[in-house]
């Protein structure tokens, strides 16, 4: 990154500049909410030169990509459009998210960028930090009051299906506390509940059994929780899902049964299960 070379050769003036440099980094820092005075724009386009940084929009994402949180309040500051889209169709904070990059990931929101705009594949910032993994973003961008919970992936599935699908238990949780519909379906019909019963996670399980998913919930084949559980020899989720009202009967679209799926791939002991749960509902 180019900084004010020309002052290499003039003590003074390099000494004068980073004063100035430091001034504005102290004014900058209200952009954090540490100090109720702000740059003026000019001021804080002046600190950007320092750095290194024309006032512009390419400049801006690079400033984000570089994780240099000065000069992403400089750019806010200054009057950037934060909400600019780059060429993967991204904003700041949607590419910041996909990055994991929490501290401007926070100084974005702080500066008012839009949590609910969509980034590339029209995912949300939060979609995309939950499809990356990025538990610390992800829990940034929960807090947020005006966050859309209803906003979808193109294949449907919600923040609540991607936290199961990508295992994050913290954010499961969360999401649930804040009123997320726990059966919403994606395009092919699968809830979130389908996700904890194929990997098998008896805590994410619970966690949504609780928030009164549908046990019985199907999806466009008519697969329910309880076979993709048997399916994949999860027993205990098998025995959960039993335990709280799952129907062992109900067939699919081809009329197999959770007890079919078992023994369709040799689960020998869960196929027991569920013929004897069947019995006891006759």
């Amino acid at each position: 990154m180019q900084r004010f070379r020309a002052v290499k050769s003039k003590p003074r003036l390099r000494r004068s500049a980073n004063s100035i440099a430091l001034a504005l980094c102290v004014c900058l820092c209200a952009c954090t909410g540490t100090s109720s005075d702000q740059p003026t724009p000019e001021a804080a386009k002046r600190f950007l030169k320092l750095r290194g940084y024309n006032f512009d929009e390419p400049a801006f994402f690079r400033a984000a990509a570089d994780r240099d949180v000065l000069a992403v309040n400089g750019f806010i500051s200054a009057g950037i459009n934060i909400n600019a889209r780059d060429g993967n169709d991204d904003t700041a904070l949607t590419a910041s998210s996909i990055r994991g990059d929490a501290k401007v990931v926070e100084a974005l929101l702080l500066g008012g960028a839009d949590v609910n705009a969509k980034g590339r594949n029209g995912l949300t910032a939060l979609l995309l930090a939950l499809s990356e993994k990025r538990g610390g973003v992800a829990d940034l961008l929960l807090a947020q009051q005006h966050l859309d919970l209803k906003a979808q992936a193109p294949d449907g599935m919600n923040a609540l299906m991607l936290a199961v699908w990508y295992q994050q238990e913290r954010a499961v949780q969360t999401l649930l506390t804040r009123g997320v519909d726990v059966n919403h379906q994606d395009k092919d019909g699968d809830a979130a509940l389908h996700g904890a019963a194929l990997y098998g996670n008896a805590r994410i399980l619970k966690l949504l059994l609780d928030g009164a998913a549908n046990p019985n919930v199907k999806n466009q084949l008519g697969g329910t929780a309880l076979m993709w559980a048997a399916a994949y020899g999860h027993e205990e989720i098998v025995s959960m899902l039993l335990a709280r009202g799952a129907d062992p009967k109900i067939p699919d679209v081809d009329g197999v049964t959770a007890a079919g799926w078992a023994a369709k791939n040799s689960r020998g002991s869960i196929e027991l299960m569920l013929k004897a749960a069947e019995r006891s509902r006759q």
